[in-house]
C-alpha cells in the first residue's frame, strides 16, 4: 500500500507538532496539507514544514486535496463537526481529545465514522508514553498485586488565554487537562469510574473565573471494582510541566513520570538543582510519534483503533461529572452515555 496521504486540521501547538512528526517520523504517512486561518501560523508552518499546502478552512482542504486520513487538532468545540465532515468525505480520522464537549457530540462523531465505514481514533496521547506503557504491563502482569489506589498530577506552567479557557471552547481545566488523568486511570486499572467528587477554584488567576473555569482542581474518584483515585490538575506549576502518576496495589506500587529534561542534578551549598521540561511536546514527544504510528498501522492493517470513540465518550462522561461536582459542591454519579452503555456508544468505532 502507498503511503497514506494525510492532512492536519488546525496547526496550533499540538497540530504543528503532529504535522512535523508526520513529515519526518511516521513511516507509511505523507503530510500533504494543513489548515489554518492565521497568517502567523501559516508562516510558522512554512518555516517548520516546508512547502506543504495550507488551506484557510476544512472545506477548502476537502475540496482541493485527495486524502486518505486526517489528524484533527482544531478547537475542541469544532471536533465533532470536523469528524463528521471528514468521515462523510471517506477519510480515516485521528481526533485530538476530547472527541466533543458533550456525550451527544461524541456519539454523533462515532455514528458518522460507523456510517462511513472509516476508522476513528481519539488522541489519548499519554497512554502511548513509554513510562505509562510499562506501568500498564507491570500491572497486568500482577507486579503490584490488586490495584487499590490511583494518583495523578497534571501541571501546566501558566494559565491559558481566557478565550481558550472558556468552557464552550475547550471545556475548561477538567475536560482539557484532567481528561488525560481520567483516561489513564481507566486504562491502567482496566476499570470504569462510577463516582466523583471535586473541588476547584481560580486560586492564582481570578480572571479565569469570568469564563467559568478554575486554575487548580482536585477530584476524588471511585472505580466500579472498589479502587479509589485522587486526580490533581493545575494551570500554575511555575517550576515546569509536571506530569506524573502512581498506582498502588496490595503487593506494591508503580510510579510514572519525570520532571527533569536533562539527566543531571547539581549539588552545591544552596542545595540540589535540576532543570525541568516546560511543554507537552517536550515531555510527550515520543508518545506523539507512537500514537501517530499506531493510527497509521490500524488504517493500513485494517485493525481496530487502540483508542475508540467509546473510550473517548467514557472518559468525557467522567470529566463532565467532575466539572459538575466542582460547580455544585456535591458528589456526582457518572452518566456514562445517552443510551446507558457503560462505554459511551453501542458499537466500537
Amino acid at each position: 500500500m502507498n503511503d497514506l496521504r494525510m492532512a492536519v486540521v488546525g496547526v496550533g501547538r499540538m497540530g504543528l507538532t503532529h504535522a512535523e512528526n508526520l513529515l519526518s517520523r511516521v513511516r507509511g504517512a505523507q503530510l500533504v496539507a494543513v489548515t489554518t486561518s492565521s497568517a502567523a501560523r501559516t508562516a510558522e508552518v512554512r518555516r517548520r514544514c516546508g512547502a506543504v499546502s495550507v488551506y484557510g478552512d476544512l472545506d477548502g482542504l476537502l475540496e482541493a486535496e485527495t486524502l486518505d486520513a486526517v489528524v484533527i487538532a482544531s478547537s475542541t468545540s469544532a471536533h465533532a463537526a470536523n469528524v463528521e465532515a471528514c468521515a462523510a468525505a471517506g477519510l480515516h480520522v485521528l481526533c485530538e481529545k476530547p472527541l466533543g464537549l458533550s456525550l451527544e457530540e461524541c456519539e454523533r462523531a462515532s455514528a458518522a465514522a460507523r456510517a462511513a465505514g472509516v476508522k476513528l481514533m481519539v488522541g489519548h496521547t499519554r497512554r502511548f508514553d513509554a513510562g505509562y506503557l510499562e506501568a500498564r504491563r507491570v500491572i497486568e502482569a500482577g507486579g503490584i498485586g490488586r490495584p487499590v489506589l490511583y494518583r495523578s498530577i497534571s501541571g501546566d506552567m501558566n494559565p491559558p488565554p481566557l478565550a481558550f479557557a472558556d468552557l464552550g471552547v475547550s471545556g475548561g481545566l477538567i475536560l482539557d487537562s484532567m481528561y488525560h488523568d481520567i483516561y489513564l486511570g481507566r486504562w491502567l486499572l482496566g476499570d470504569e469510574i462510577v463516582r466523583v467528587f471535586g473541588e476547584g477554584g481560580a486560586l492564582i488567576d481570578p480572571s479565569i473565573a469570568t469564563v467559568g473555569d478554575v486554575d487548580n482542581a482536585v477530584v476524588s474518584v471511585r472505580f466500579a471494582g472498589g479502587a479509589m483515585g485522587s486526580l490533581t490538575a493545575s494551570r500554575t506549576t511555575r517550576y515546569g510541566h509536571d506530569l506524573r502518576g502512581e498506582v498502588i496495589g496490595d503487593e506494591g506500587a508503580v510510579q510514572i513520570g519525570r520532571l527533569r529534561r536533562t539527566p543531571i542534578r547539581v549539588l552545591d551549598r544552596a542545595g540540589a538543582h535540576h532543570d525541568a521540561v516546560h511543554t507537552t511536546p517536550e515531555r510527550m514527544g515520543d508518545a506523539f510519534v507512537t500514537m501517530l504510528r499506531a493510527f497509521v498501522e490500524c488504517v493500513v492493517d485494517d485493525t481496530p483503533p487502540p483508542v475508540t470513540g467509546r473510550d473517548g465518550a467514557a472518559t468525557l462522561a467522567v470529566a463532565l461529572a467532575g466539572r459538575r461536582s466542582i460547580q455544585t459542591g456535591q458528589p456526582v454519579e457518572v452518566r456514562t452515555s445517552l443510551t446507558g452503555s457503560p462505554n459511551g456508544d453501542p458499537e466500537q468505532s
